[in-house]
């Protein structure tokens, strides 16, 4: 070969050729995040919800918040996103959106009997799920992964465009 053929390997070189998409860690999350996601949204469809259906239903019925501005907060979504999902699940007759009594420009949310009934049916089918991730880990590992997971997210953007 001449020597113009053959060139040096650079450190640019041994970065590429080293880089291996499934070993990073954005990659491993999101992929994580997927499989949990997809399996949970195959237990809820059956029951006509979507994992964030569910994730709006157990915010009242289940944590207790009953304002759009307090259920974005507790998703980490922006408003106008829940707002949409808000008037889809109204329509749907899961919930009710009524005014503050106290103030007229606030609005309540509760659920409705098919809300409920909703929520009551798919609470142990997301135990489930949780539950088939959960168990691959020690009580220890799940703590540490917890905590690990609050330092990843620490400082960063509190509100999404979607979950």
């Amino acid at each position: 070969m001449t020597e113009a053929l053959v060139r040096e390997e650079t450190v640019e070189d041994r970065q590429l050729a080293e880089y291996a998409l499934r070993q990073q860690l954005g990659f491993k999350l999101s992929r994580t995040s997927r499989l949990m996601q997809q399996r949970l949204e195959a237990v809820l469809a059956p029951q006509g919800l979507t994992r964030l259906t569910w994730c709006v239903l157990s915010s009242i019925g289940l944590e207790g918040i009953s304002t759009p501005s307090g259920i974005a907060d507790n998703l980490g979504v922006t408003r106008p996103m829940l707002s949409r999902l808000i008037k889809a699940m109204s329509r749907d007759g899961l919930i009710e959106i009524t005014l503050d009594p106290d103030d007229g420009r606030n609005r309540q949310l509760t659920l409705t009997a098919a809300g409920r009934c909703k929520l009551m049916a798919c609470k142990p089918l997301v135990q489930d799920n949780n539950t088939h991730f959960s168990r691959k880990l020690t009580a220890a590992q799940m703590q540490a992964l917890h905590e690990l997971v609050d330092l990843l997210i620490d400082g960063e953007a509190p509100y999404l465009d979607s979950l």
